[in-house]
């Protein structure tokens, strides 16, 4: 296999938090920049707000949005590494209100990252992309919703950036991150 190791990249829900807001804001505000530029100002501030006109709609889209979110972690680890899906937990950190799903066995540093990264690639980037693209406000607020949502799975991208893509990882039960379990060669 490897040798053993066992480095931390974790950071807790508070600092993940910030962290989340620095790593995605920066996605956001490119969008916004985009959407202002190609339909102008004024249909930005119209079309951007569609989502929060109904209430209704708003909550029950960042429901569906969070459970999506973590649905597609869980699934993007199991079908990766053919992790049983006994082995894959789904909870709240009540103290946060911050919903998580946990793998409890090492995968591979590679297969960790896809699995991190793409919920916020398939629930905010596209939905921005595409509600840029069919000047629709109501993705493109679903999109800046979830890419702000997936802003703490980017910093964990950031974090694990210099990890070996073959280095098994494994997903820390309390904190946000992983602890990498044992490197190639």
């Amino acid at each position: 296999m490897g040798r053993s190791s066992n480095r931390d990249y974790t950071v807790g829900f508070g600092k993940a938090n910030l962290g989340a807001l620095i790593a995605s804001g920066p996605f956001c505000i490119v969008f916004v920049l985009i959407y202002g530029f190609v339909y102008g100002w004024p249909a930005l501030a119209f079309d951007s707000v569609e989502l929060l006109r109904n209430p209704l709609l708003l909550v029950g889209s960042f429901i569906l949005g969070i459970v999506a979110h973590e649905g597609i972690h869980a699934v993007s680890w199991s079908w990766l590494d053919n992790i049983p899906w006994s082995k894959i937990h789904f909870g709240v950190k009540w103290s946060m209100l911050t919903p998580y799903v946990h793998c409890e066995v090492p995968i591979t540093a590679r297969n960790y990252r896809w699995g991190t990264v793409l919920p916020g690639l398939i629930l905010g980037v596209l939905p921005c992309l595409l509600g840029i693209g069919f000047k629709n406000g109501w993705l493109f607020g679903f999109g800046q919703l979830f890419t702000l949502a997936a802003g703490g799975d980017f910093l964990m991208i950031w974090l694990l950036r210099s990890v070996d893509s073959q280095a098994m990882v494994q997903d820390h039960p309390d904190l946000i991150g992983c602890r990498i379990v044992s490197d190639p060669g």
